[in-house]
């Protein structure tokens, strides 16, 4: 294929991202506009009005250890490849990272920003870091929301979400043992390596070879799985700690623990940009099953929601005055 062909499918792929996109945002806010005509707009309003600050900073610290967490995991994985960076610039980067993905009108536009600000002459490794990190999170955030589906069959007898998270986590870990394996991933390198377009077979086989260390690496594996748990951990007492804030003390700490997580996991179906909308709709539909009002339960996703949103101005902060090497 000549360099026009080649010109003419990556502009056809880029005006399709970008319909994509603006579907995506239209779709979000056509959710929260539903829901703010379903539910009383002003009791909302009031539930963030009255929030008690001291809960709120309860919150907030929450999802800073949320981040710190985040980037100490991704460190592990950088620490393994020797990248000899210290903590206090991968958490720089990792608040800028965090910037990209609430701003950025894409879902991979953070990890782009880690891959070219960790060191300009290993960006396959660096590549093959965010990967595995990204890969390692979603295994922690199944396995604790599949102890949450398993407590709702024990417990309630629903079953309804069982067979998405049995699924999810059975993709995500062959996924991550195919990437990892040399021995199942030479299986598919000869077709991967015909792909020529932007030379994308040679780079997703320098990739998979870069990844393929952490194979072995099952100390290192482990370490971040725990960590993606304790993330998951965090992610559930930020809202607990809001509706607290707001003066409910009927709905314990129990289904935060149980449906945050399913929350997490629903909220990766890439239909709204950064889950706007459906991330709301699910935190009214399975609160209501402990009897928390719909009004609440959505003040609750959005005060979260703006917390880390927050938190991400800092990185958009560092963008401007960090300096990448």
């Amino acid at each position: 294929m000549n360099q026009y062909g080649q010109f003419l499918i990556a502009l056809k792929k880029n005006n399709l991202k970008v319909l994509t996109t603006l579907l995506r945002i239209f779709i979000g806010i056509a959710l929260i506009l539903f829901l703010f005509w379903r539910f009383d707009f002003n009791k909302i309003l009031g539930h963030v009005k009255n929030i008690d600050i001291t809960y709120l900073l309860y919150a907030l610290v929450t999802y800073l250890l949320f981040v710190v967490i985040s980037a100490w995991r991704w460190q592990v994985l950088l620490d393994f490849k020797k990248f000899g960076l210290p903590f206090w610039r991968t958490l720089v980067i990792y608040f800028i990272a965090l910037f990209a993905n609430n701003f950025l009108p894409t879902t991979v536009g953070g990890d782009v920003m880690r891959v070219l600000y960790a060191k300009r002459e290993r960006k396959t490794d660096a590549l093959a870091t965010v990967l595995v990190d990204r890969m390692l999170g979603f295994v922690g955030l199944f396995v604790f929301a599949l102890f949450a589906v398993l407590y709702l069959l024990i417990e309630k007898n629903q079953t309804e979400f069982l067979p998405f998270m049995v699924i999810g986590l059975a993709v995500i870990v062959s996924l991550t043992y195919i990437f990892f394996s040399e021995r199942i991933y030479a299986l598919f390198s000869p077709i991967v390596q015909r792909i020529q377009l932007f030379r994308l077979g040679a780079r997703l086989n320098r990739l998979h070879e870069a990844a393929t260390e952490f194979g072995g690496a099952w100390r290192t594996i482990t370490v971040c799985v725990v960590q993606s748990v304790i993330i998951q951990v965090l992610l559930a007492l930020g809202p607990f700690f809001v509706l607290r804030g707001m003066g409910n003390v009927d709905v314990g700490l129990i289904p935060f623990f149980i449906y945050v997580p399913i929350i997490n996991v629903l909220s990766m179906i890439p239909i709204s940009f950064n889950a706007t909308g459906v991330r709301e709709y699910f935190y009214v539909l399975l609160f209501s099953r402990v009897g928390l009002a719909g009004d609440t339960s959505l003040a609750v996703s959005l005060v979260s929601f703006i917390l880390v949103v927050f938190l991400s101005l800092f990185g958009g902060l560092a963008f401007i005055l960090y300096k990448r090497k």
